[in-house]
């Protein structure tokens, strides 16, 4: 028996009338409203009278192609945060980068299979619950960014740890998400840096450990501090505070994390290698779910999907790294899941952190051929910082 759902609109974007009918009369039996669309041009036409709660939009069209489409629908101030699953001809890499790269959510690889489209109806239908729900005990993390560049690349390494992120640029704006969300944050990480523009970022760490008193305080810099500023970070915390300049950039989010959640093995590889990859991966009972992850690594790799399987759970995967036509076998365990959270003022990828158990020796190879010789590579060594 087919799962029900309350009635949404979902607009089905595709210049083949057959896969239009199918598609839509699937939806239809999972209780939803397809709209039927030809071209790119049509559903960024049709968006300014309705704002769907999913998109399925085809790769390969006539005229716009649909990660153009998906490009100019993910700036709309409408429709920014509608869910978008591109449907593809085929999950080589190549062309699931092109759906990354516009801001697709997922994909699916055509002809569709069912099963998996129900699985992204599904999720997107649960996204407003999760919402409502919050992030994930202890997960919830107030970031107050000094530098753009600081926050950045703090911030998306918290959301690539399964952290869910609540990002303020300014005192005023921190101050007010600490009052509003105080009972879901489980963590603060102020940049102290002398860059902000209210001057004292440690005075605002003050009064935000005073509003928080019992959640984990973390204060980093991005430029050399002054003696009497380390000082005052130690009284504040009772920590070093960390500067990034004399930190490896793994190094400093290790120190961050084990800050934040202390015991914690972080998902973050110790080195990672900047190859986009298409994941396909199977629970035991479940059907073939998709996904892609912009890096790989040798012991940990986060996959971007609407679908993640749970937390603790085993998968088998098949990964095909950009420039690979073969995909590779791996097992792996799901460290942490973040289904899609719409509404939400807390910023976390739909996807999953996952640690790599057993890789077949084709994938190992290409590790050993892409990371930098410098550093070398052995599945048998121990996890060691990275100094890129």
């Amino acid at each position: 028996m087919e799962p029900a759902l309350t009635r949404d609109e979902v607009f089905v974007v595709d210049d083949s009338r057959a896969v239009r009918e199918v598609v839509c009369q699937h939806l239809s039996r999972l209780g939803c409203e397809p709209i039927p669309l030809s071209s790119g041009a049509s559903c960024l036409a049709e968006l300014e009278r309705r704002v769907p709660a999913m998109v399925l939009l085809d790769l390969r069209m006539e005229g716009m192609q649909g990660d153009e489409a998906c490009r100019r629908m993910k700036a709309h101030p409408n429709a920014g945060s509608v869910p978008v699953v591109m449907l593809t001809g085929a999950s080589a890499p190549h062309e699931v980068m092109l759906c990354s790269r516009a801001g697709a959510d997922d994909f699916l690889p055509k002809p569709v299979e069912f099963d998996a489209l129900t699985a992204k109806v599904l999720a997107v239908r649960a996204a407003r619950e999760h919402a409502r729900q919050g992030p994930p005990p202890g997960l919830g993390v107030l970031l107050v960014e000094g530098s753009r560049s600081m926050g950045s690349f703090l911030g998306g390494a918290l959301e690539h740890e399964g952290f869910h992120v609540l990002y303020a640029r300014h005192a005023v704006e921190a101050e007010a998400l600490a009052v509003a969300y105080g009972a879901r944050l489980d963590g603060l990480v102020v940049d102290v840096s002398r860059s902000f523009a209210f001057q004292d970022g440690l005075a605002l760490a003050r009064r935000l450990q005073i509003l928080l008193p019992r959640k984990p305080l973390v204060l980093v810099a991005g430029v050399e501090e002054p003696t009497d500023v380390h000082s005052r970070a130690r009284e504040l915390t009772g920590e070093p505070l960390l500067e990034r300049r004399l930190m490896a950039p793994d190094a400093l989010v290790a120190r961050v994390l084990d800050r934040l959640a202390p015991g914690v093995a972080p998902v973050r590889a110790a080195e990672r290698v900047p190859l986009f990859s298409v994941v396909e991966f199977t629970t035991r009972c479940g059907p073939v779910l998709t996904g892609f992850s912009s890096d790989a690594s040798p012991e940990a790799l986060f996959v971007r999907t609407l679908t993640p399987a749970r937390a603790g759970a085993r998968l088998s995967l098949r990964v095909t790294l950009a420039g690979q036509r073969n995909a590779c076998a791996v097992e792996a365990l799901v460290a942490w899941s973040n289904p899609p959270r719409r509404g939400s003022a807390f910023q976390g990828p739909a996807g999953m952190g996952l640690r790599l158990e057993r890789v077949d020796t084709a994938l190992a190879a290409q590790f050993q051929r892409f990371v930098p010789k410098a550093l070398g590579f052995s599945l048998a060594l121990p996890t060691r910082s990275s100094i890129f």
